[in-house]
């Protein structure tokens, strides 16, 4: 299982949702401000994945993340949100209605208790868990030192596929 794949993987998970059997999955991040053309690359690779019944993970942050989620579930798809706060927590606050559908159509997944605030420590264990759940992982429109990139050293350390998408 995904969850118990990394040596650093958590010791208990917090989910909110339904957890279905996946057969593949892959995670898309990037940029919370981004171009035009980086969120029109992005609705179209998730709901591409969606289509063929392939789970889409990313972090439900402003931006790519959020993009993959939506397009995700437009399509019909299942996704996951990790989060880098407690799951009785919405962060970005704007994303409420976005949290609500995941979590009745897809699945949201923390490592963090209730209570637990978002932080800058939280987020690059959350990404952790991003590279962990995902087969391969898409990388849209990153900037130097970015969380998104944080991820796909993650990512290879845990001998994933990495795809960066060039400067859209």
């Amino acid at each position: 299982m995904r969850a118990r794949e990394p040596a650093d993987a958590p010791p208990m998970l917090y989910y909110k949702g339904n957890i279905k059997k996946m057969d593949q999955t892959v995670g898309i991040v990037g940029a919370r401000r981004c171009s035009q053309k980086a969120k029109q690359e992005t609705v179209f690779l998730a709901s591409e994945y969606a289509k063929t019944r392939i789970a889409v993970v990313s972090g439900m942050a402003k931006g790519i993340d959020s993009y993959a989620h939506t397009a995700c579930l437009n399509a019909g798809g299942y996704t996951i949100a990790i989060l880098g706060n407690g799951l009785d927590i919405c962060y970005p606050s704007e994303h409420h209605k976005l949290m609500k559908c995941i979590e009745e159509k897809g699945l949201l997944l923390s490592e963090y208790p209730p209570g637990t605030p978002p932080s800058r420590y939280t987020f690059p264990r959350r990404n952790r868990l991003i590279s962990s759940w995902s087969d391969k992982l898409i990388i849209i429109q990153a900037g130097k030192g970015s969380g998104a990139l944080i991820t796909a050293e993650y990512s290879r350390k845990y001998g994933r596929k990495v795809e960066m998408k060039a400067e859209i």
